[in-house]
């Protein structure tokens, strides 16, 4: 691990650097996408997807690699940290995978089905179909905004506390990164009171990384130990 550690140090800083661009880019997306209808009603959704149909698939898209690059830098704590904590960090971070594969499954469905359902409720907007489509999106709510939300905020939290505990990591990274979990945390909590407001709170999320991915970024060259 020791010798991970002397290699990965000349490649990590870019690593982290470029999940925060891809955060960046996935929140700047999502509000364009906002602001085109993606927050309104049923009707007004479908039809953004049927006229925006490339740009959401591109937004999808974009949130899969953001999920990847947070997990990478996820990756490279589990190994800079402090080692005597390495039994706890690797149960946060496989927490945090299951909630990133959920995340990721969101993602893969909505740029395989959602066209196809916005182009059918364009054409025929039958009772039927807009149950339909109601229940899909319920449960990919679920699946992000409370299963996913939440085992980001567990992860979080536990990584945050070893944090605390490991020489090198400055106090008020230490401090911002555990209030991003706990706003995390409350998101998924409160998120069936949130419903239309959980995807402004994600992008605010992602875009509260950036600064904290970025100045990991300059921090890892020193490898904290």
């Amino acid at each position: 691990m020791r010798l991970w550690k002397e290699k990965g140090v000349l490649w990590s800083p870019w690593v982290v650097r470029s999940a925060a661009l891809s955060n960046l880019i996935a929140a700047m997306m999502s509000l364009i996408l906002l602001s085109l209808g993606g927050s309104g009603s049923l009707g007004e959704r479908m039809y953004s997807i049927e006229v925006n149909e490339w740009v959401y698939r591109w937004s999808w898209g974009i949130g899969i690699v953001s999920v990847v690059g947070m997990t990478s830098v996820f990756f490279i704590l589990l190994c800079m940290m402090d080692a005597q904590y390495r039994g706890i960090l690797q149960m946060a971070f496989m927490i945090w995978i299951v909630g990133a594969c959920g995340w990721v499954l969101t993602d893969l469905i909505q740029i395989r089905l959602m066209p196809v359902l916005s182009e059918l409720f364009m054409k025929t907007p039958t009772a039927d179909l807009v149950e339909h489509i109601i229940k899909w999106e319920h449960l990919l709510f679920r699946l992000t905004g409370i299963f996913g939300l939440s085992c980001y905020a567990i992860s979080g939290l536990i990584y945050t506390a070893v944090m605390f505990r490991t020489k090198g990591m400055p106090m008020v990274m230490s401090r911002y990164f555990f209030m991003i979990w706990c706003f995390v945390l409350f998101i998924s909590i409160a998120a069936q009171w949130l419903v239309t407001w959980l995807p402004w709170l994600v992008v605010c999320t992602l875009l509260m990384l950036v600064p904290w991915f970025w100045k990991l970024g300059r921090l890892l060259p020193n490898q904290f130990t």
